[in-house]
């Protein structure tokens, strides 16, 4: 799956996990920055409505977020970017995405 369609759909899943959870974006956000994310509530909201793109790392941290705050219940869980790059859209067999390694945020 190319990045920016990865991205939308990592963004609306977990706009849909936060929603079934229950979670307001003020919630999300204080969960976000206290995993190590740096932009504001402002950019996370535009984020989960698909208005901004933002770089895998803090999509993998906004999708950390929202599983940690939902309590892992599989009904309100958001895939990390590692997951939807391995899946069937994918151009290479499943499983082969990339899996976030050391370092800055990208």
């Amino acid at each position: 799956m190319h990045d920016d369609t990865a991205a939308a759909v990592q963004a609306r899943l977990a706009r849909r996990a936060a929603e079934q959870a229950g979670l307001a974006t003020d919630q999300l956000w204080w969960q976000y920055f206290e995993l190590g994310g740096e932009v504001g509530a402002l950019e996370i909201e535009a984020y989960l409505h698909e208005c901004l793109q933002l770089p895998s790392g803090h999509r993998d941290l906004i999708t950390c977020a929202v599983n940690e705050l939902a309590g892992g219940t599989t009904a309100a869980r958001a895939p990390f970017s590692w997951e939807l790059q391995g899946s069937r859209g994918d151009a290479g067999s499943p499983g082969t995405g990339r899996r976030p390694g050391p370092g800055p945020l990208s």
